[in-house]
Order: C-alpha cells, then structure tokens, then sequence
C-alpha cells in the first residue's frame, strides 16, 4: 500500500482482467475436477481447497475419508475435519458463470425473470439478465429506474468481471446485503446491517468495518504475498536452469572423458579391452547416478513451479472479483496456499556438478599389471551448502597451520564415488590478499572417507581465501584471516599475557542487575531521515550510496541528515542489555580512488551528535569503523580507531577499476561492560573491541557511503 496515502484509505487498483478464453475459464474454475459437472447453487456449489484447487460440494463428501482428502488434481492430502473452514464455499464462480455465459454467445442468454426470452442487458446493481420489455419496466419503476444497465454484446467485447459480480445476501437476514465486515478475531466474517446491530455489537469487542474497506486491504495482502510467492518462482526457474546446465555440463563432459579414455586405450586395444569396457560401465554408472539425481531434482522444482504457477492464475482470477464478501470467504485459504508455497523449501543449488574425469597416468609403460590399479573412473558429487571448513587456532604469517575439510553430497554422503581421492582433480588454492594464489598440501584424514586435510603457510598478515577446486569449479569457499607472528619465549619481547581490559563505568538505571543473554533485534534504516543523495530499500534493509532516483513520498528536507551522507536505524539501543546486529559490506570499484578518499562508514552513535559532520567518527559520543583509500597500501583498507589509537588496520580489496569486494560484519555492543565488538561474522572471528562505550542513552547504528562516482557502497542488515 502507498505509504503517502492518509491513513485509512486505500489504494485504488484498477480491476484485474481475464485473460482466459472461455472454454478455458469453463474447463479451468467452472467444473468440478471429480464429477465434471458445471457448478450450481445448491449441491453441487464450489468450494474451494487449501491447494487453490476445487470440487463441488457433493464429491467432496464422497471423496474425503476420515476427515482426509486427497486432492484429485494435485494428489495433496488436506486434513478437513472442519469442511467449512479448511474448504470454504467459493461464490466467486457464479458470477464467472454469468461471464462465460455471456463471452460464449450473448444472444442465447435468457432474460432472468422470463427464462423463454432471450436477454438484451444485464443490470449492474440486480445482477440479472434483461429481456427487451424487463429492461423497458425496469426503466419505469421508481427503485431500478436509475440502475446501470449495460448491453450484452458491448459487455462481449469487456474482459472485467465488475458487471457480473452480484451482491451476497445475509443468511440470518436474508433481506439484507452483506455489505459490513466485523474484525474482531473470533468472528472475521462479512455481515449485514442488521447483524451489525444485533449480533456483533461493538460493545461485546466486535468492530466493524466496511466490508468494500477491509477486502482492499486484504487484497493488497494477497497482492504482496503474490509478489514474495512469484519471486519463489523466479528463484526455482534460476535453480531449475542451473539444473539443465549442469545437466548439459555432465552430458558435454561425459563425452570429453569418453574421448580421453578412447586416446589411451586405442594404442593398447588387444591388450586392456576388457578394462575399458568395465570403465566406460563405471563412467555410465556414475553418470547416470549424476543425471538421475538432476532430473529428479528437476522434476521436483518443476512440480514446485507449476504449483506455483497455477496459485498465480487462481489468485489473479479471485483478485478480478470486486464482489468483496465472496472475496473475503476465500480470502484466508487463498493466502494460507500462497504463503505455504513462498516458505516451501528447496535447494538453491543443483544436487549433482560436472565433476568427474578419467585417470590415465603411467598407463601404457605398465599397462600388463598395472591397469586395474591405475585406470580409474573418478567421480565428486560435493554439494557446497553441505561442504564445510573447520579452522584451528588463530593463523599467523609464516607459520604453518592445518585446515579439515568436509565434504559431503546433497544427500550428506561422501562424494567420493569412485577412484577416492589421490585421482581425482582436485586443487586447494590460497589467495593471500594481493590475489597470488597458492596450491596447498593435502591428504585423507585417516579413518575417514570424506574429511581431507589441508596444510596451510601464510607468507603475509591480512584476509585469505581458501578454495577447493574440482576441474578448476570452485566446490567450497572460505575466507580466514593471517595475523602478524607472535614471539613467544624471547628474553627481548616477553610472552604476551592476557590483561583484563579497563572498562569505563557507565550510568546505569537503579534497578537490580540481573544476567542478560544476548538479543538480535530486528534492524531497518529510518527512511525519512537519510541524506537526500542516499537510498534505502522499500524494507528498509537495504542502504546504497546513490539516490535511487524515484522518491514517491516527499520528505521535508529539513527532516533528512544534511552533512552525514547517510542513514541511522530505526531503532536505538539502550542500557541494559547485550545486542547483536550484522551488516553485509559490499564495494565495487567503478574508478581509482584519490589518495585518502573515504568509501564508508559503519558505526553507533547517539542522535545528537549524528549529522552535525560527514563522520562521526572523533565524536564524543560516537564509535565508528571507516573504509578509505590508504595511501600506504595504495589499496581501499579497514580502520578502526578509538581516541586517537589505531586498534585495526586490514586491506579489504584493491584500488582498481573492477575490484569488489563482499564481507558481513558483526557487531555486539554490550551495555553491560560499555564494549562494542567487531566480528567477521562469516567465519566467526573477533576483529577488535571497542572499550569504554557510554551506553547510558540510546546509540544509534549508522552506516555512510561516499564518493559514488567512483565507489558504488551497498549496505545490508542481516537476519541473525
């Protein structure tokens, strides 16, 4: 809804059209999918299921057994021991009934009140068809002379459904219109006037609303759910070409290692035949493994789609209806469907890679004794969601240091399928922060079948990234970081030992203290208040340092920061209480930054001080980490500093056009000790604290960016 909009209005929407045929619509919401009878008034009306399918009241008696139906469209089972409320009567078909019935062939309607002539128009407000002389009379009489009376050919060529939606009529008070609807939690139903007065009084916590007001706003609901649903969608189709890729992937190589093992076997034909037919068996075995596992997952999120796709098509036929109660009665099962199919989990990636080759090394020279032993199909099904690293102690430069990897299929299971580990192409890779890469040492963890081993040296401090490449595919990712080489031991430099830091006392509230765990409350950037060269997404989740350009609600100006080119939360914090927000840093170089250029700032800061510069790191009450080009390391770097003292210092990615750069910080402010703590929330690392944090008064999160001509800065707040 448009949050410019007074409060209690609505948006108008214009009314949603038909784009079925008719014989579509009649096939598709008119019959019902046991009996294949059209749908009637009485016995046979729809109702509609939780799937967003539907049968007529009759089959579904017949059909349900024990208070379970199945459905017979898309065979899902619906518990309905309350039939009225899991499968609610769907009135919206009679009005699509009168659609259909007028699109097919209006000049064989007949009129409503004399059945044996053919109807001319229908009245809007009666919702009946019109003979020549009912349309004459009903011209003349005081109560429908000034009723809108439309021609069924004109209403032929229309594909809105407006004209054919007729009024619900109260079952307690037959007379009387349901044009009321009454919120109170217990009731949530439309209603007549009179049940307004007698049975839903406000005076018993009922309230009442118009029944027209309160179906926009759950249209809009609907509206909104059917966007977050069709984004699903969106994201199954991307899995699902991902599948067909690797799917070719496997096909394409499958014939590249078929063409590897011919080369090495031509010359050796007589002599290894029956080893290559039982590789060329082990290769088909593998890949069929592969293929199956892809199309199962394919069929699966086409399943997932279709669904999906044919929620969107009911949901847009019910949306069409301005028939508000007939609406509201579906309006519950509508969304509980749609929002079952938004949260409905699948993998995000395919369950199968193309990742698998031929091993052929020394074969012709000891190809007699040799060729069962060194011939070898060798097949990986790692699926990186599943695929772990698991560091030790803290790395530091020049000191060698041992990684476990683990990794498993989709299923959880070794991917090792054939040939184990010593044949297949696999590299470990570190990159040290200027991108020199280096192949790491690495081995099976004894006893184990899917745990490797990974020895590590670090030639420099900084950020690192690990890398297991199969084929040059990169299968798992991880970054770590390198810090300077302690001296432990030496009679120049004593062992370092832990001291507890100092801690500044800050006013607390007089109230007993008691242990507090630590909260993740939900962040979101205030809107109204960020710089006018900002944007913030619609969720306010979202912060990037370029104006998005397309501002629909004007903010004062006077309202927004003026000098910090930024934005604060919400939401502050306050004493007392542990708190733990994370934030995903994302930088992309458009252009070489000038000596000393600032890109961002993360920080928390009371509200007085936010705004009065362009940081507010050096604030009294303000602490702030800033990323900038540092003229040293002629590269874009982390500084954290706290009264004039550098605390951290890290080089995040180079100053070049092209170069990127994603981390999700971490913050914990603890009120209790005044302390705010930096993570690397991604491999769940402390970067630094800051001591001595007054958190007698609220403290704000900010975040800033800066220079977008040359730096574009994205900032989001993470679920936790």
């Amino acid at each position: 809804m448009n949050s410019k909009m007074a409060e209690g209005e609505f948006e108008v929407v214009p009314i949603p059209q038909v784009s079925l045929a008719p014989d579509q619509l009649s096939r598709k919401f008119l019959l019902c999918q046991v009996c294949n009878d059209i749908y009637n008034e009485d016995g046979k009306h729809a109702r509609l299921l939780p799937c967003l399918h539907s049968l007529c009241f009759e089959c579904l008696n017949k059909t349900k057994v024990n208070d379970q139906l199945q459905c017979p469209t898309c065979k899902v089972t619906h518990n309905v021991s309350n039939v009225d409320k899991t499968c609610p009567r769907d009135n919206t078909r009679r009005d699509l009934m009168d659609f259909v019935k007028v699109k097919r062939a209006p000049t064989a309607v007949g009129c409503t009140a004399c059945p044996s002539n053919i109807a001319t128009h229908r009245c809007r407000q009666c919702a009946e068809f019109l003979c020549g002389e009912c349309e004459s009379a009903h011209k003349r009489v005081n109560a429908t002379k000034n009723h809108i009376l439309l021609e069924l050919e004109k209403l032929k060529q229309s594909s809105d459904l407006d004209a054919f939606c007729r009024q619900l009529l109260c079952s307690e008070h037959p007379d009387n219109d349901l044009k009321l609807y009454c919120t109170k939690e217990s009731c949530q139903k439309p209603v007549c006037m009179m049940c307004a007065i007698v049975t839903c009084k406000e005076t018993n916590g009922h309230k009442i609303e118009s029944a027209d007001t309160v179906a926009n706003s759950k249209r809009q609901i609907i509206r909104d759910q059917k966007v977050k649903m069709e984004d699903v969608g969106k994201q199954i189709q991307s899995v699902t070409n991902d599948v067909k890729a690797e799917q070719e992937m496997v096909s394409k190589l499958r014939k590249s290692v078929e063409d590897e093992i011919d080369k090495t076997f031509d010359s050796l034909e007589q002599i290894i035949s029956q080893g290559r037919a039982d590789l060329k068996k082990t290769l088909e075995d593998d890949v069929m493994v592969k293929q199956d596992n892809l199309k199962t997952q394919d069929a699966d999120l086409k399943r997932m789609r279709s669904e999906i796709e044919e929620s969107s098509k009911f949901t847009d036929q019910a949306l069409a209806y301005t028939n508000a109660p007939a609406f509201l009665q579906v309006y519950q099962t509508i969304q509980n469907r749609l929002k079952t199919l938004t949260d409905q989990f699948f993998d995000k990636e395919p369950h199968e890679m193309a990742t698998f080759g031929f091993h052929a090394k020394g074969l012709v020279s000891e190809i007699q004794s040799k060729v069962a032993e060194m011939a070898n199909i060798w097949s990986v099904s790692a699926f990186p969601p599943n695929c772990k690293v698991e560091f030790g102690d803290d790395l530091e430069e020049n000191k060698a240091a041992t990684f476990i990897v683990k990794l498993k299929d989709f299923q959880k299971k070794g991917p090792f399928k054939d040939g184990g580990l010593d044949v297949t192409d696999m590299k470990i890779i570190i990159k040290d922060p200027k991108g020199a890469e280096t192949e790491c040492a690495r081995k099976m963890k004894k006893g184990s079948t899917d745990e490797l081993e990974v020895t590590v040296k670090p030639t420099m401090t900084g950020r690192h990234s690990l890398e297991i490449r199969v084929l040059d595919r990169v299968v798992v990712s991880k970054d770590f970081e390198s810090k300077p080489a302690v001296v432990r031991g030496s009679r120049k430099e004593p062992s370092p030992q832990k001291t507890p830091p100092v801690r500044r006392e800050v006013p607390k509230p007089e109230q007993p203290a008691t242990p507090l765990g630590i909260q993740k409350p939900d962040m979101t950037f205030d809107r109204d208040k960020a710089h006018k060269d900002v944007s913030i997404s619609a969720d306010g989740k979202v912060f990037k340092n370029i104006s998005a350009g397309d501002q629909t609600e004007p903010v004062p100006s006077n309202s927004r920061l003026q000098k910090y080119k930024g934005a604060l939360c919400a939401k502050g914090i306050k004493y007392p209480g542990r708190y733990y927000y994370a934030i995903k840093m994302e930088i992309k170089v458009k252009k070489p930054l000038d000596k000393s250029n600032l890109v961002y700032e993360l920080g928390i800061a009371r509200k007085s001080v936010i705004g009065k510069n362009l940081v507010v790191e050096g604030e009294k009450f303000a602490w702030s980490m800033i990323g900038a080009h540092h003229v040293d390391c002629d590269a874009i770097c982390l500084h954290i500093a706290h009264n004039n003292h550098l605390l951290y210092h890290e080089v995040l990615t180079k100053n070049e056009t092209g170069s990127t750069m994603e981390r999700v910080f971490g913050f914990l402010l603890d009120t209790e000790f005044g302390q705010w703590k930096v993570f690397d929330h991604k491999i769940e690392k402390e970067i630094c604290v800051v001591e001595s944090v007054d958190c007698s008064e609220f403290l704000y999160p900010v975040v800033a960016g800066y220079n977008p001509n040359s730096v574009e800065v994205t900032a989001t707040f993470m679920d936790v």
